[in-house]
């Protein structure tokens, strides 16, 4: 017997993994979106936020390389923000992140018809990491004077009553590095003891789950299937729910390759034990 697939051309392969990620892209379809306790504590978090008419502290800590994973999850979190009437505070502690931050704030803010300086405010990026987190701390005027266009803060409405960290109903981070674990948990949430969760990428995950276990972290969005989880709870179903769908089925067709290559390989074993007989 002659197995012409076990010699099968690469390109081949190639041409079904993009065929995986292209035709859910261009003819989306529904995929089972399970919600995970983590995230659903997010989303329970800015509820209770809503439910105090509160502010939250939102950190952009990532740049261009996770845009993918981290832009769909601010963008579902400030959507339901804006829903609730919650007010926003964005801050930057990466250099390549304000581009980011404003095109989120701005396009999300636009489309639910929120105010700059009374719905959210975005003050720009700071450096300094663990020093600006502490002087928030203190005083959150003394780590941003200013916004990014240079209005002082005490002109800004959001931010009236808002001194410290203690002040925000919610602090969430979105990072791509080592923020969460190296600089907000222990010089933020261990200092001044607010309410902090994270999104991070999905390979940061799986080591941030013993600050959810210990409570140090109230909530974990995890990459671009825990953005799709959000969507989910959002009610609006977006660009984390489509990378989702195709990240999905170029697994299978990666699967389906790994078993059709076993398969081949047994069947050629056998046959070459039946010749060797």
């Amino acid at each position: 017997m002659s197995f012409s697939l076990y010699n099968l051309d690469r390109r081949i392969i190639f041409v079904c993994v993009f065929l995986g990620v292209a035709i859910p892209l261009l003819l989306p379809f529904s995929l089972p979106v399970e919600i995970t306790p983590p995230v659903e504590a997010v989303y329970r978090q800015v509820e209770r936020v809503a439910a105090e008419k509160g502010t939250v502290l939102l950190a952009f800590d990532y740049g261009p390389g996770s845009e993918a994973e981290l832009q769909p999850m601010a963008r579902a979190l400030l959507r339901h923000c804006f829903a609730r009437q919650v007010k926003v505070v964005a801050i930057c502690l990466w250099p390549d992140a304000p581009g980011l931050a404003q095109e989120v704030l701005q396009a999300t803010a636009r489309e639910s018809g929120m105010r700059y300086g009374e719905d959210y405010a975005f003050m720009g990026y700071k450096p300094g990491f663990a020093s600006v987190v502490l002087n928030m701390g203190q005083e959150f005027r003394n780590a941003f004077a200013q916004d990014i266009w240079g209005a002082p803060a005490d002109s800004l409405a959001v931010l009236q009553g808002i001194h410290s960290l203690r002040d925000f109903g919610f602090v969430f981070d979105l990072a791509a590095g080592s923020t969460i674990d190296q600089v907000w948990i222990p010089y933020g949430q261990e200092k001044y003891r607010f309410s902090l969760a994270a999104g991070c990428t999905a390979v940061m995950a799986p080591d941030l789950f013993p600050f959810l276990q210990s409570g140090q972290i109230s909530g974990l969005i995890g990459g671009l299937a825990g953005a799709a989880e959000y969507e989910k709870l959002v009610g609006r179903l977006d660009s984390a729910t489509a990378g989702m769908q195709a990240q999905s089925i170029t697994h299978l067709v990666i699967i389906g390759f790994i078993l059709l290559g076993n398969l081949l390989y047994f069947l050629s074993r056998r046959q070459g034990q039946r010749r060797g007989q």
